[in-house]
């Protein structure tokens, strides 16, 4: 039960400021840039000075990880705009969450926000959070609660153990690239049966390779890049107009039709590798090294293990109820920026009230503070990741403590299980 709440003060915490979320994103896309660029200016003066390659390795390890924060970061925001707390208007909303926050990543609000939408109405349950599917109740959240130690060993040392991280990643390209999951569940209701539910994606996928391949010979055969450029794109509309309305993915409620959403991809990535192709023929810098090594690799091993452990910060060893299936929690700058961003250390508020933007969240729980006894007597809040201070546990800690509902949600699940 939601905590009881002055109903004109809440709408008021409601409105959506566009000029501040619009300089958040802008902020995030250039320290994308200053990384990214200042570790290719350094491959140049390295190469120009005639330093080994591994001076090169020493900068661009260090700045893919910064890559793959910012890349969280900017998730986080299309996250905000699952919600529809980017524009106010949700045509705009779903077409600047599509181009600067989800076609980076490789993603689609759409498919996205099929997923996400049902994690609200089921947290934390066993068998109907999509946040658990796919194995991950029982290779992340089934251990919890957890000594400190063991989370250094299995969550902290992880990162070390591929495995680990790309057992999540492929999650992540099930639900959010592909459209799979909950998000299938939704899409399947929607299309009544019609249509194979991959092809287009299948058919986009197969139409970046013939683009990138067709760009490369014409930049190795010194053909005008326009040619493959308009060519291509010719070819990428004319299978966009012949595909059925069935073929695109129908899983979530979005203000604009999904064949003119497909559009809108396939021009965005269009113009990107044509980007690229033109900076390798003006420059004669190799574009693709960079491209791999500071935006894929992050993309697919540092970006998914921020996701991961910040959902484990939030739900793991938590309950199912309104007030009890995820936590306030306050940490340092750095874990705010590079984890926690826009919002999520109050996670709990957000589930509470989601149509709150991330700005208003701390404001709402501190007035829940102070105005709902029901709130300050349930609420689960900490302090720092692995030393408590002023007088609450920390985050560890927390995952740490043995709760009633705990055992009883696990046991359920494990009999389930036929464990």
């Amino acid at each position: 039960m939601k905590p009881k709440i002055n109903s004109r003060w809440l709408r008021e915490r409601y409105r959506v400021d566009v000029r501040k979320n619009l300089v958040w994103i802008l902020l995030d896309h250039l320290c994308l840039v200053a990384v990214v660029g200042g570790a290719i200016v350094f491959d140049f003066w390295r190469s120009d000075e005639g330093l080994h390659w591994g001076w090169t390795a020493a900068v661009w390890g260090p700045a893919a990880v910064a890559v793959g924060a910012i890349q969280h970061r900017i998730g986080l925001m299309g996250h905000e705009a699952s919600h529809y707390l980017l524009h106010p208007n949700r045509k705009w909303n779903d077409v600047l969450a599509e181009l600067f926050c989800f076609y980076p990543l490789f993603g689609t609000v759409a498919r996205y926000r099929a997923k996400h939408l049902k994690h609200h109405l089921y947290p934390n349950d066993p068998d109907r959070d999509p946040n658990l599917d796919g194995g991950k109740m029982e290779r992340f959240y089934r251990h919890f609660p957890m000594t400190k130690r063991t989370f250094y060993l299995r969550h902290y040392l992880g990162f070390l153990w591929p495995p680990f991280v790309l057992s999540y990643l492929f999650d992540l390209i099930h639900v959010i690239t592909l459209g799979g999951g909950a998000a299938a569940e939704v899409d399947r209701k929607r299309r009544a049966g019609s249509g194979p539910r991959l092809i287009a994606t299948g058919l986009g996928v197969l139409y970046v390779l013939l683009l990138v391949a067709a760009l490369r010979t014409s930049n190795i055969h010194g053909i005008p890049l326009w040619i493959p450029l308009l060519g291509g794109y010719l070819l990428g509309l004319s299978g966009w107009s012949l595909l059925p309305s069935s073929a695109f993915f129908q899983g979530a409620n979005v203000a604009i039709p999904p064949r003119v959403l497909a559009l809108l991809r396939l021009s965005f990535y269009t113009a990107l590798f044509g980007a690229f192709a033109l900076t390798n023929r003006l420059t004669g810098y190799q574009t693709a090294p960079a491209f791999f090594l500071l935006w894929v690799f992050p993309l697919v091993y540092i970006f998914p293990y921020f996701m991961l452990v910040r959902e484990i910060f939030q739900h793991a060893n938590a309950g199912t109820g309104t007030l009890d299936n995820s936590r306030v929690m306050h940490v340092g700058p750095i874990a705010r920026w590079a984890v926690m961003g826009y919002g999520n250390d109050y996670h709990l508020i957000h589930h509470i009230y989601p149509k709150v933007p991330c700005y208003h969240l701390r404001e709402v729980h501190e007035h829940l503070l102070d105005h709902a006894t029901g709130y300050r007597d349930a609420v689960m809040e900490t302090e720092g990741f692995h030393r408590g201070r002023h007088g609450y546990a920390s985050l560890l800690d927390s995952l740490a403590e043995e709760t009633v509902e705990k055992q009883g949600a696990l046991a359920h699940h494990r009999a389930d299980c036929g464990d």
